[in-house]
């Protein structure tokens, strides 16, 4: 990262599901590929709910945070209980959270009611596609730092023709914000998404489809990009040359940042100090393990939402706190199906069993891969951090289709870390950091 004047956080979170079936009509819609268009409906096509609801759907917005955490840190802790190494890990639950939730706008029956539950223990899928929509208009309206959230579907009209629901894509399209876009795929389609991608995630995601295969038929996607000042910024003094102790009883060269902050938290399980942004609004928490013998993902895959939940509110302001962060970078890339099923997202994987008949009539739809990636970089001018979910949807038994183209907390060791909503606490990423090279 550049020595820059300004100490910047940079996260970008991009959302993408690939949906793939056959069993569709080949007469496309008449809309220029990358033009708004409105699609023709698919009468048989039913949607779990009035999507007028959602707008005027009230939730417990405590309540919904809460499972939102327990749901944020669960899946943190599944991802690093199937890491066996010391690897930097990195996910956002709220990328996965936001690609589940399209998928979940078109599902009906057990189907929806799995993927609803991945967030919420007992809520109403309506309430959590409001909280959900609520958490991206909030985004969006973010003070003292740029946070934007951007949503658009490419339609291969070669294949969805008619057969696709106007209630689901006028859904999108007013509770989400997502652009529509139509026309026949080819390789322009791969380039002009990834151009998509790049200009709404100021080029820190410039790829996320390498391909589109023959039976993709729609391709959704969600880009979030965050730029913010530190509130407290690192001086040149307070960087310095030190020693970054690995579990091994190695160590390895690192940069230090150290600072002097006011929130302070400590459980049992985990120390940590809270670095805000500029407006207040968000904040960096670091998670020191009190067991300095573990590793990061050792530690991270113990710690539950309810861990969290303790852990924050904890907080105190009561002393000054001396802290020590090594600048650090980090790649992560995981396919999440084992994860989300452990997590008792099972039916949507299943083919001949899940239900997508929201999205069209025509049935055989399934999840066959949810994969994620995440990119982070900490030194003394900020962070820059990214994140991506493809959520892909095959089709089973169909009918033929036509083919197409298409107090002191020193992280001087192992540690845990979120990038946080501060009213809520709702963490937009987390991650472990077992090694800063």
């Amino acid at each position: 990262m550049k020595d820059t004047h300004k100490r910047l956080l940079t996260g970008v979170l991009a959302c993408t599901m690939l949906l793939s079936f056959a069993g569709c009509s080949s007469s496309g819609s008449s809309g220029k590929k990358g033009g708004k268009v409105k699609l023709e409906d698919d009468p048989k096509a039913e949607a779990a709910f009035d999507y007028d609801e959602v707008r005027d759907t009230d939730y417990d917005e405590d309540d919904y945070s809460k499972d939102y955490n327990k749901y944020a840190f669960d899946l943190m802790a599944t991802t690093a209980s199937k890491d066996n190494g010391d690897t930097n890990i990195m996910i956002s639950p709220a990328s996965i959270m936001f690609a589940m939730d399209l998928a979940a706008a078109g599902a009906n029956g057990d189907t929806l009611d799995q993927i609803n539950g991945l967030f919420t223990s007992d809520g109403d899928p309506l309430e959590q596609q409001a909280f959900a929509s609520d958490m991206m208009d909030k985004i969006n309206d973010s003070d003292k730092v740029e946070f934007s959230c951007a949503n658009a579907i490419w339609n291969n009209s070669s294949i969805l023709g008619d057969k696709v629901s106007s209630d689901y894509i006028d859904y999108v399209e007013d509770t989400f914000n997502a652009e529509i876009k139509a026309g026949a795929f080819d390789d322009s389609t791969v380039d002009e998404i990834n151009e998509w991608v790049s200009d709404n995630t100021d080029g820190m995601i410039d790829e996320i489809i390498g391909n589109l295969n023959p039976t993709t038929a729609a391709v959704l996607v969600n880009a979030i990009a965050f730029e913010g000042e530190w509130a407290e910024q690192y001086e040149d003094y307070q960087v310095s040359d030190g020693k970054f102790n690995l579990v091994s009883g190695k160590t390895q060269d690192a940069t230090f940042l150290s600072s002097t902050e006011s929130a302070y938290f400590e459980t049992d399980k985990a120390t940590g100090f809270m670095k805000y942004y500029e407006g207040g609004q968000y904040a960096f928490i670091a998670i020191l393990p009190t067991d300095d013998s573990i590793s990061a993902n050792e530690f991270i895959g113990d710690f539950t939402g309810d861990d969290y939940l303790e852990f924050v509110d904890s907080m105190t302001y009561e002393y000054d706190v001396y802290t020590l962060l090594p600048e650090f970078e980090s790649e992560y890339e995981v396919e999440m199906n084992d994860i989300l099923m452990e997590m008792g997202v099972e039916l949507p994987f299943i083919e001949g069993e899940a239900d997508f008949s929201g999205i069209t009539s025509d049935g055989g739809l399934y999840i066959s891969k949810v994969l994620h990636k995440t990119f982070i970089e900490v030194d003394r001018n900020g962070t820059k951090a990214a994140a991506a979910t493809a959520v892909m949807l095959d089709a089973g038994a169909c009918a033929p289709f036509e083919e197409v183209q298409y107090k002191e907390v020193y992280c001087d060791r192992p540690f845990a870390y979120a990038i946080v909503d501060m009213e809520t606490m709702n963490p937009i990423f987390i991650g472990t950091v077992n090694s800063v090279s």
